[in-house]
């Protein structure tokens, strides 16, 4: 993919210097990139810093070799989890694995916008480094610095201990370690290209679910200044403090561990527990949690008050969310959901939907309409409840539902989760891109290149007008317009707007 010719890089950052690499650019007629792998921004969370908020990385003295990858965070070694997240068996895992990559068009002391990747996962899979993300594109064609990061998952980044042992009140180790990495770019940025006034977050899934609760936690203020959310947002109901203490209970129990022995077992058996819960909780299992402490409130309540700072937004979901895990991991994707929501909603208010539903998709089956409803509850609702909430205090609220619908297997897949990230990142010619497809990516580029234009406007601005897409107004009341984004983009008001107000009941 790259000329094996390579010219190094060195950039000064506040722990220590770092040897990057000039990479081409994607097409011969743009410029090369800078890029830099694996830079630390928090001390390995290793040992007694196992269960712990992140600490600042320690200073490192000669020049860092910035031009491979950091390791991975311990994740799922299910295999089709492990198919799904992208990450491959080139790049080793661990827990020592708290670094970030920089693309940028230079070092050149030039301040341009700066975007974060949050990667999804379910917070469970994932990494900074899968090639879907690696931010050549957007640092050559639109002039942009980009971020991308490793943050802990599973057990080791959600485990709750605050109400079992003294010295453990924050949680969300996840979250503080996004914030770590924010906090990084701030310090760091400038010395690469960027401008740490100009950061803008993005995140897909349980990315975007780390940014519904980043726009809510006092730690993150000031460290980003928009924000675009892919399905994915902080939850309608995110599970408590009671509820992450009775989690963490079982696994303590499961192990047979205090808390105090927890930096001591095996990661392997950290592993078969997480395993355990998810085979019990499906793709719900584990989540981001109000603490009270580092976050202290529900995201939607702060969200929904004028006093907060207005963060332009762009966010969405796609159409046909739930179709990727269902076709993918089977019917454990949605068991969990049904009892839920049953006791939830009851009988009679399910069969309505089911009936709005058929009204607005002709032809969906009960089983069809159980995956649609899921997908609703998981993504495009908490999203709408969002963009009603700033939507009341701001203009900066801009709503899509990516259309597009791939004929891969079978047309199961339509417009599925994660579908639209190969037409944000303009990646179609990588592999995962082309299955998903199914098709000759021809007729799919002119998307592609679209919504990168837009995305990138976005990132530059907080507004995505103007980069190729029709006219775009801003998410409000009562109208809620609403990009459509398929083979023919348009704006719609209210898209899905009977199902949409069910889910108000």
């Amino acid at each position: 993919m790259y000329d094996a010719h390579v010219t190094r890089l060195v950039v000064e950052t506040r722990a220590g210097t770092v040897r990057g690499e000039l990479r081409p650019g994607p097409d011969p007629a743009l410029p090369p990139v800078s890029i830099w792998k694996g830079i630390p921004y928090a001390e390995p969370p290793v040992g007694e810093l196992r269960f712990a908020p992140p600490r600042p990385p320690r200073p490192w003295t000669g020049e860092r070799d910035a031009t491979r990858f950091g390791a991975v965070a311990v994740q799922s070694r299910d295999p089709a989890i492990a198919m799904m997240s992208g990450v491959t068996e080139k790049i080793a895992s661990g827990e020592d694995c708290l670094t970030l990559n920089v693309f940028s068009p230079g070092a050149d002391g030039e301040r341009r916008p700066v975007v974060v990747w949050i990667h999804g996962g379910a917070f469970i899979m994932g990494s900074g480094s899968t090639p879907l993300y690696h931010g050549t594109s957007f640092a050559s064609r639109h002039d942009l610095v980009v971020v991308t990061l490793n943050y802990r998952l599973g057990l080791l980044g959600l485990l709750y201990l605050g109400d079992l042992a003294p010295g453990h009140e924050e949680g969300n180790y996840a979250l503080l370690d996004q914030i770590a990495a924010l906090t990084w770019v701030r310090d760091n940025i400038e010395a690469f290209g960027g401008d740490p006034g100009q950061v803008t977050i993005m995140g897909e899934s349980a990315g975007a679910v780390s940014i519904g609760m980043l726009l809510a936690m006092p730690a993150a203020r000031g460290l980003f200044h928009r924000a675009i959310l892919q399905s994915g947002a902080a939850g309608l109901s995110p599970p408590s403090r009671d509820d992450a203490t009775r989690a963490a209970r079982g696994v303590l129990a499961e192990l047979g561990a205090t808390v105090a022995q927890l930096a001591e077992v095996p990661v392997d058996r950290l592993l078969e527990v997480q395993a355990r819960m998810g085979r019990e909780g499906g793709l719900i299992a584990f989540s981001p949690y109000i603490d009270g402490v580092t976050i202290p409130r529900s995201p939607l309540d702060v969200m929904r008050e004028a006093t907060t700072a207005e963060i332009p937004l762009l966010l969405g979901s796609n159409r046909d969310e739930w179709t990727l895990f269902e076709l993918f991991m089977g019917e454990r994707t949605v068991t969990p959901f049904k009892p839920v929501l049953r006791d939830h909603l009851g009988e009679a208010t399910i069969e309505r939907m089911f009936a709005l539903y058929r009204e607005e998709r002709p032809g969906r089956t009960d089983a069809q309409a159980w995956i649609e409803l899921i997908g609703d509850v998981a993504f495009r609702i908490p999203l709408i409840r969002l963009a009603e909430a700033r939507s009341a205090h701001q203009r900066g609220v801009f709503m899509y539902r990516f259309d597009w619908a791939s004929p891969a297997f079978g047309n199961r897949l339509g417009a599925a989760h994660a579908l639209e990230l190969p037409f944000v990142w303009n990646r179609l010619d990588l592999p995962l891109a082309q299955v998903l497809l199914a098709e000759d990516v021809g007729p799919a580029q002119p998307l592609a290149t679209q919504l990168h234009a837009t995305w990138a406007a976005f990132i530059k601005s907080g507004d995505p007008n103007g980069a190729g897409l029709p006219a775009w107004p801003a998410y409000d009341l009562p109208r809620r317009a609403t990009m459509i984004l398929d083979r023919a983009c348009t704006v719609v008001d209210d898209p899905g707007g009977a199902t949409r107000a069910m889910w108000s009941l």
